[in-house]
């Protein structure tokens, strides 16, 4: 379905893309500069780091989709803020995945209950079969507001496009930015 959107939309699409290509490249860069740095790499090295480079890269292809208000922007947006609400590590498992910033709130039930608040820029933790003892739960505060945004935008967007295509009739084509949300 087409969408015809406002400047207004078009706006928050653009600000909302930029953060995410922002946040992506930090991520590839944090990746590039750990590969440098720690010297020699193994196949299954070589594996995870590609493994992670695709969730960085997915970050900026949402983001570029956004910018340039592509078909399926908001969606693809959406999954990947919606990756980044909950961290978790248990049973020797752990996956932790930010582009952009983040500012955590979590519970470390290792060895009792501990509250715990983190901040930063781009980061990701992903562990198997490491670490079986550690449990710990957080919720990414700044990616949660992005999830409750998008959704407004995905909402707005739609009432945008009823809005213009009634008052549109009759009118010549082209006058109206799309974007395909479907």
């Amino acid at each position: 379905m087409e969408m015809l959107i406002s400047k207004e939309t078009k706006s928050d699409l653009v600000k909302l893309g930029l953060y995410q290509i922002v946040g992506g490249a930090i991520g590839i860069f944090i990746i590039l500069w750990a590969i440098y740095n720690n010297g020699p790499l193994t196949e299954l090295t070589v594996l995870v780091y590609l493994f992670i480079l695709l969730f960085f890269s997915y970050s900026i292809f949402s983001g570029t989709l956004c910018v340039k208000t592509k078909k399926n922007a908001l969606r693809h947006s959406l999954i990947n803020q919606i990756l980044q609400v909950i961290g978790f590590a248990m049973m020797g498992f752990a996956f932790k995945y930010v582009a952009g910033f983040y500012f955590t709130v979590g519970l470390n039930l290792t060895e009792s209950v501990n509250v715990s608040f983190g901040a930063g820029i781009s980061k990701f933790d992903f562990n198997f079969n490491n670490e079986k003892e550690r449990l710990e739960v957080d919720f990414n505060l700044i990616a949660f507001a992005l999830v409750y945004w998008i959704d407004k935008l995905i909402k707005k967007a739609k009432q945008d496009t009823e809005i213009r295509e009634v008052s549109s009739i009759g009118e010549i084509e082209g006058t109206h930015t799309k974007i395909d949300l479907t």
